[in-house]
């Protein structure tokens, strides 16, 4: 009899984990802008074909999906134009804290005691 061969104890395989939602959203953005910005033509007879639906069913999501995802869109200017705007307060509230500590720093240097002989 052939000696058994061990076998090997480790990690069991993993499923692969699921991206974040703001993973998801910033990708679904992406493919959004890439085909708005390429003109492309969707056939939807074949979209519907696919997916088993009629055709005008099939272009009646796409209209719902555009809505959605040009409202998205827009939220996510918005809110990254409100972060901007927040990181200049940010910087421009530690530029005049750097400003007031150097004034005081100066205004320390003029009231230097006279000698006393």
């Amino acid at each position: 009899m052939a000696p058994k061969q061990p076998t090997k104890v480790g990690k069991s395989p993993t499923k692969p984990r699921e991206p974040k939602e703001s993973d998801l959203k910033r990708q679904l953005l992406f493919l959004w802008t890439c085909y708005k910005v390429s003109n492309v033509h969707i056939d939807f007879p074949a979209v519907a074909r696919h997916l088993g639906i009629k055709h005008a069913a099939a272009t009646m999501r796409f209209q719902r999906l555009k809505k959605k995802l040009d409202a998205i869109e827009a939220s996510t200017k918005i809110d990254d134009q409100d972060q901007d705007k927040d990181e200049q307060k940010k910087a421009q509230s530690k530029e005049q804290t750097k400003e007031d500590n150097t004034e005081d720093e100066d205004d320390s240097m003029d009231e230097i005691p006279p000698d006393s002989d």
